[in-house]
């Protein structure tokens, strides 16, 4: 192989995988985007969940166990 041949080859060679990097980026700034607006709305689920009053189930009540060691 002319060495002309070899820089073509190596040439293409690293355009395709310019091309398979790029696509590979542009999906997982996708999958981030995607994975951060799943974030913002979980965040927001658990600040309204931790900021409620707690209360008991209807008609529970809670037995004590006292330790007669």
């Amino acid at each position: 192989m002319s060495s002309s041949e070899e820089l073509e080859r190596n040439k293409a060679f690293l355009e395709n995988e310019v091309k398979v990097l790029t696509s590979r980026v542009k999906a997982l700034e996708y999958e981030c985007a995607d994975l951060t607006v799943n974030r913002d709305d979980m965040s927001e689920r658990v600040k309204k969940l931790a900021s409620r009053q707690p209360a008991w189930p209807k008609g529970y009540r809670p037995q004590r166990r006292h330790n007669s060691a």
